[in-house]
């Protein structure tokens, strides 16, 4: 990945997709470059300075959503697939997710720890199934 460079961010990642990749890095600069195609043609890229984390917070404590610098469902979906990754490498083998039910096809193990199942919270910090 990467290195510490002075106060600078430089650890990134590299997301493999069917049409091409993506990779970040540069935290920092909220920075990513994609790559498209077979001939891996340059694709959208940004580079943006903000810090993401207090412009998300000022915007729960002002109830302004036209403040945030990026859509909430961007975030949603960012962090789940981090929890993707976690449960394919907590469980050792690829998943397959359907972004329409928002499961894991078939495997019901993946689904469980995907839903904190195997975490055993107790009342009243449990998230209900269906909120």
């Amino acid at each position: 990945m990467g290195a510490i460079e002075g106060d600078r961010n430089t650890i990134g990642d590299i997301f493999y997709g069917s049409k091409g990749y993506l990779a970040t890095g540069d935290e920092d600069l909220c920075a990513f470059q994609s790559w498209l195609g077979e001939k891996q043609e340059p694709g959208p890229r940004q580079q943006a300075a903000g810090d993401h984390y207090a412009n998300f917070i000022d915007c729960v404590r002002s109830r302004k959503k036209e403040s945030l610098n990026a859509p909430i469902e961007e975030g949603y979906i960012s962090a789940g697939l981090v929890h993707l990754a976690n449960a394919s490498y907590r469980l050792k083998r690829s998943l397959r997710f359907d972004p329409e039910t928002q499961m894991v096809i078939g495997d019901d193990e993946a689904n469980g720890l995907l839903a904190d199942a195997d975490r055993g919270y107790r009342a009243p910090y449990r998230v209900p199934v269906e909120v």
